[in-house]
């Protein structure tokens, strides 16, 4: 389960996350993009984890620079292949700059 909170609350299928950032990654509209994380908090109880971060964002879309960040909560269960992602979380702050 993808989620994305906020006014635009949108709860996305994998297939559904992945097909409109890789078409902005693909056609030139998104280029410079970086994500990267500001800080962290990771605890582990047995076979499941639980991530909580804030991230900062930037590059140009549609030839504007841009900068934002916000948090993400990602939740994790170990299988027989290692650590899977169960569920994925995030809230995109307003403004940031």
């Amino acid at each position: 389960m993808i989620v994305k909170t906020g006014p635009e609350f949108t709860v996305y299928t994998v297939d559904e996350f992945i097909e409109p950032r890789q078409r902005l990654l693909t056609d030139g509209r998104l280029v410079e993009f970086s994500e990267w994380e500001t800080s962290e908090q990771t605890e582990i109880a047995g076979d499941i984890a639980s991530r909580f971060g804030e991230y900062r964002k930037s590059g140009i879309l549609d030839g504007e620079p841009f900068e934002g960040g916000g948090t993400k909560t990602i939740q994790f269960v170990r299988t027989s292949e290692g650590w899977r992602i169960a569920a994925f979380a995030w809230y995109d702050q307003a403004n940031v700059a």
